[in-house]
C-alpha cells in the first residue's frame, strides 16, 4: 500500500513539473521567423516577423507575458532568430545607425539597440 502511494505521489509530482515547464516553450520563436522579446534572455512578451520592417512603429508585443501590448519600437531587450538568414536590428528607422546582428538559428540580448530598436531586416550571413 505504501509503495502504491509513493508511486502515485511521484507520478503526480512529475505531472506538475511537466505542466510548469510547458509555458516557457510556448513563446519560443517559430522556425523561419525572427523574434523580439520584451525582456532579456528571450523572456517576456514576443513579437514575430518574417519580413523586413523599416519602421517598427505600430508593431506591438502580442503574447501574454510581461510587456504584452507594448510597442516593439524602442522596447525590445533580446531577440531570437529561427531562420537561415542573419537579421540586423537598427537603432534608427530605415535601417541606419548602430546595430546588432543576430546570426541564423541563434539568440542574444541586444546591446547597441537595447530598448532603442527602430527597424529590422534580414541579411545574408
Amino acid at each position: 500500500m505504501r509503495m502504491k502511494r509513493s508511486v502515485a505521489l511521484l507520478a503526480a509530482a512529475a505531472g506538475v513539473t511537466l505542466a510548469m515547464a510547458t509555458p516557457a516553450s510556448a513563446y519560443a520563436c517559430q522556425t523561419g521567423y525572427f523574434c523580439f522579446y520584451y525582456n532579456s534572455n528571450q523572456a517576456g512578451a514576443r513579437f514575430m516577423t518574417d519580413t523586413n520592417i523599416p519602421n517598427l512603429a505600430g508593431e506591438t508585443f502580442s503574447t501574454i507575458a510581461n510587456g504584452e501590448g507594448q510597442p516593439v519600437k524602442n522596447n525590445a531587450a533580446s531577440a531570437q532568430n529561427a531562420s537561415s538568414y542573419c537579421y540586423r536590428v537598427y537603432y534608427n528607422s530605415n535601417y541606419s545607425g548602430p546595430s546588432d546582428t543576430v546570426a541564423a538559428y541563434s539568440s542574444r540580448n541586444l546591446a547597441n539597440t537595447y530598448n532603442d530598436n527602430a527597424s529590422v531586416r534580414s541579411i545574408i550571413c
